[in-house]
């Protein structure tokens, strides 16, 4: 018996192999050393890009040995992205895959989202997308629009005949528009009617001779996350079962390696961008990976915008890269050829570094730290990403509404804001009619951050003019709280690690309470006391601590942004549209915008 050593994630592990018997084919040293070295194949996986075809604002903090703090560096943009992932394949050509984790569409700027979409699957085909699982915002026009994605054709025209057009807002390439060239998969999400996956449950694809299995599930919730409408007739099935139960049928086909893309996630506490430690990694996706099949090699996440490369107790690889295509994980498999099974892994998170560069306070560009280099957008990919550009920039000057006054973010002594107010009131609206589908929200917040400019300029207010306002391309998010909730979450607009004078959120038209300055900002027993005592209210009510109200806010906060922890505790959670379509279209209901009132909050002492 002969024994070969390797390691995965830091495991030691060995396999004891028979030698040739006598009178079995003899090699020469030179093909015999062919025969056994390993094989290597390689994946690039991206998740959650949203359609963000153009640059995202956000930039991305890097390590930099010449800073302990780090350096924040400006990333994402197809056609960077696109030669991020040309010179990634260049290191393995033969034996390289590009896969997605959903959530590549839905939720997305108007550069896609204006035409429905379909420039970012353009966009993917250009890049060289192979695979990709489904994600929760895939659903969000439902699965007639979503298998429009996948086939192709144009977007069907709507009743008032605002959406639809052919040359104007969908089939914008010679009047077609012919879908996703990858295949998207979808094992846990069936029809209810047949009984058969929406899409294909996994695909093999044959590198270096080694068949993969890729297993595309998405997080069970979906329904509960999404628009109800969108998901009607459609079952969602238990990730974890559906994965093993798909293992011994590829086995049966030959598959020695697997991969599962999940669109679910963890949280990590990492300061920076490739951080390999995986500090305090939390979340859903753990649990499920760790109870599939010994089998998996590889679970790509996605769904939590975070970035991590992890490897769980068992050895298997968990990775995610970020949000919004601002960096892609390149994943390395090394396979013995003889066993044409995994007999090591690693995975590194790669940052798209685009050439726009970021500025200090002052004004003054930031050098990029040593080690990083801006990319060259791809020629190819950057016409179509300008094309689509151009066209959604036209949309930017028309005109939504008008406004009485100017709206601001400056905010008086009480933390509210003519501007603030205004925002909150749209994601009531957008989240409390019978038009959202859901249960009615009553009541909604924003998050101060998330205002980036005044509607100043102008009392005619423009598509460019809210985007200016709202860049991120948040999702509205309703959910249940509790009474009790509402107040930890008001306590928690001061509370450490809050910032001087704390984060205090905007809220919406009829909800009311008071907070004391004098009062401390965290009790001994753990929670703050400057809320006053029956001072919160609904439409001149009383908030009941045992009954739950409908809350609506934006997806940042909603996973604890701002240190709003408490609404990661929320339930019966269901997304909404993307803030700036729900603005936008508040707008257009209201046409002439006056200031809301002050006097939602009220500060004493």
């Amino acid at each position: 018996m002969q024994k070969f050593f390797w390691s995965i994630g830091g495991l030691s592990l060995a396999m004891a192999t028979s030698l040739a018997p006598v009178g079995s084919y003899a090699q020469t040293p030179k093909s015999q050393a062919a025969a056994t070295t390993p094989i290597t194949l390689s994946l690039i996986a991206i998740n959650d890009f949203h359609g963000n075809i153009l640059p995202p604002s956000a930039s991305v903090l890097v390590p930099d040995a010449s800073n302990a703090t780090g350096t924040r560096v400006s990333a994402g943009g197809a056609a960077y992205l696109a030669t991020l992932i040309k010179n990634l394949k260049q290191h393995n050509p033969k034996q390289t895959l590009v896969v997605g984790d959903g959530d590549l569409i839905g939720a997305t700027p108007l550069a896609s989202g204006f035409f429905h979409d379909e420039p970012t699957i353009d966009i993917l085909n250009q890049i060289g997308l192979d695979l990709s699982t489904v994600g929760n915002h895939e659903f969000d026009k439902g699965r007639a629009e979503l298998l429009r994605m996948q086939k192709g054709g144009c977007y069907p025209p709507s009743a008032d005949g605002k959406a639809g057009k052919v040359g104007v807002d969908t089939c914008m390439t010679k009047g077609k528009f012919g879908g996703a060239r990858f295949q998207y998969l979808a094992a846990n999400v069936v029809d209810q009617a047949s009984g058969q996956t929406l899409f294909p449950s996994y695909a093999i694809r044959t590198l270096g001779g080694v068949k993969v299995g890729f297993i595309g599930v998405t997080l069970q919730d979906t329904p509960s996350v999404v628009t109800p409408a969108g998901v009607v007739g459609l079952q969602f099935r238990n990730e974890v079962e559906t994965v093993n139960a798909l293992v011994p049928v590829l086995k049966e086909k030959g598959v020695t390696v697997f991969v599962v893309l999940l669109h679910q996630g963890a949280s990590s506490k990492a300061k920076m961008a490739m951080d390999k430690s995986c500090p305090g990694v939390t979340g859903e996706s753990l649990d499920l990976v760790d109870r599939m099949d010994p089998a998996i090699d590889v679970v790509v996440n996605g769904h939590t915008h975070q970035e991590y490369v992890c490897f769980r107790p068992d050895g298997k690889l968990m990775t995610q890269a970020g949000f919004y295509g601002r960096m892609v994980t390149k994943i390395d498999l090394t396979v013995d050829r003889r066993t044409r099974k995994v007999i090591a892994k690693d995975a590194n998170n790669k940052v798209v570094v685009n050439d726009l560069g970021v500025k200090d306070a002052t004004g003054k560009a930031i050098p990029l730290p040593a080690g990083y280099s801006a990319l060259q957008p791809d020629p190819a990919t950057n016409k179509l990403v300008q094309r689509y550009g151009a066209l959604a920039a036209s949309m930017s000057e028309v005109v939504l509404g008008s406004l009485a006054a100017p709206l601001d973010r400056r905010a008086n002594s009480a933390g509210e804001s003519t501007l603030g107010n205004f925002i909150a009131d749209a994601f009531l609206a957008s989240t409390s009619g019978a038009a959202y589908g859901g249960k009615p929200s009553q009541i909604a917040f924003m998050n101060r951050g998330g205002l980036r400019s005044d509607l100043s300029t102008s009392l005619s207010v423009s598509h460019g003019h809210l985007f200016n306002v709202m860049p991120f391309n948040d999702v509205v998010v309703a959910m249940d709280l509790t009474g009790q909730q509402l107040l930890r979450l008001l306590e928690q607009q001061w509370e450490s690690p809050q910032p001087a004078g704390g984060r205090i959120m905007s809220v919406s038209n009829g909800f009311t309470y008071s907070w004391d300055a004098s009062a401390p900002e965290r009790a001994p027993s753990g929670g703050g006391q400057r809320i006053v005592p029956g001072s919160m209210k609904l439409n001149g009510e009383s908030i009941d601590m045992e009954r739950v109200y409908r809350v609506t806010v934006n997806n940042f906060m909603s996973v604890g942004g701002d240190n709003y922890s408490i609404l990661s505790k929320g339930a019966n959670r269901q997304d909404g549209e993307i803030d700036l379509i729900v603005v936008k279209r508040y707008f257009e209901r209201q046409g002439v915008i006056k200031p809301p009132e002050l006097g939602r909050i009220v500060r004493v002492n």
